[in-house]
């Protein structure tokens, strides 16, 4: 290997390694013990073994390099509580023009960053079924860990219970009604609305904002 090939390939993992010191969950868990890159890493494992148990028909090796980059630029702008921007207290938009930025800064001066930044920006369009597959999972994996780790933490006195259902849906629709995806999210709304319950947070819909 070419000694610049190592020394590009030395910068972008730098560039990217503070992912694995980004906090989630800074609005609505009170310990902050989870990083986003403990996020993608547990993304790639669900993609990977729903993809394979549940034969899902998509190109898997595309699948998980989508996962492993989606929130690449989250090592530089920090990661955006799904919760302030469900409340209004974050934009979507604001938060999409500062991640492509970030992205296009991470990769232009690399010979190798335009497939990363194209792999970052098919994920951000949404629209081929790879994509889709992903993003339903990323919205199943925050559900996920707060069941597991983060119910008695949880700082909202609500919570809203169809954050996941677009992604999950659209995916569904896309995939000719592929119905393990949903069967899972629906397992793990159950629990959760279970869990809630048990604390006094309020189960609502996306729509029902808080005063």
């Amino acid at each position: 290997m070419k000694e610049q090939k190592v020394k590009e390939i030395l910068t972008f993992l730098q560039r990217t390694s503070d992912l694995t010191l980004t906090p989630r969950y800074t609005s609505s868990l009170r310990k902050g013990n989870n990083s986003v890159a403990d996020h993608s890493w547990q993304l790639a494992v669900m993609v990977f073994v729903i993809g394979v148990e549940c034969k899902v028909e998509i190109d898997l090796n595309r699948a998980l390099a989508l996962a492993l980059f989606h929130d690449l630029a989250e090592s530089r702008t920090g990661d955006i509580d799904a919760y302030r921007v469900i409340t209004g207290k974050e934009s979507r938009e604001e938060k999409q023009v500062k991640e492509k930025s970030v992205m296009q800064d991470i990769t232009n001066d690399l010979s190798f960053g335009d497939w990363i930044y194209n792999f970052w920006q098919e994920y951000e369009d949404q629209e081929t079924i790879e994509s889709k597959f992903v993003k339903a999972l990323d919205k199943i994996e925050g559900f996920l860990y707060i069941a597991e780790h983060g119910v008695k933490a949880y700082i909202p006195k609500e919570f809203h219970a169809d954050y996941a259902d677009k992604a999950v849906l659209a995916f569904d629709e896309a995939a000719k009604h592929f119905p393990e995806v949903k069967d899972l999210l629906d397992m793990v709304k159950t629990d959760l609305k279970k869990q809630f319950e048990e604390v006094g947070v309020k189960w609502v819909s996306e729509n029902e904002i808080s005063a």
